[in-house]
């Protein structure tokens, strides 16, 4: 899996992921790039899911736990694109309930510099 960072608004970064986000080097992946984010004092975070065609267990586990971390750090992060398989397994988890999900990026974004992260 790839990940790409950009700033989308004034401190709101987009973490771009591209392949699967599965057990094993994609989680760490993802890992790191959220705690670098945090290092870096940029704790509202858009993972644009657009390019990701697959989620497993793992995935969504490290989704919660940096979803988590970000929320310790006094920040927030919402999802942008996700595929249809992809918001069902939200569903079915409940992880919908836990963290927004736009149709992109550019909402994802805008919905956090305005500070309304949390799902009603």
């Amino acid at each position: 899996m790839e990940i790409t960072k950009k700033e989308a608004l004034p401190g709101v970064i987009v973490l771009e992921l591209r392949g699967q986000l599965q057990l094993g080097v994609p989680c760490t992946r993802l890992q790191i790039a959220v705690e670098d984010a945090i290092q870096s004092k940029q704790t509202r975070v858009v993972l644009d899911l657009t390019n990701v065609m697959k989620v497993d267990s793992a995935g969504l586990g490290k989704l919660v736990n940096c979803l988590s971390a970000l929320k310790i750090a006094g920040g927030a992060m919402n999802l942008a694109g996700p595929n249809n398989a992809v918001v069902g397994l939200l569903k079915m988890t409940r992880v919908d309930k836990l963290v927004k999900s736009f149709p992109t990026a550019q909402e994802a974004a805008q919905n956090l510099a305005s500070g309304a992260a949390t799902p009603q």
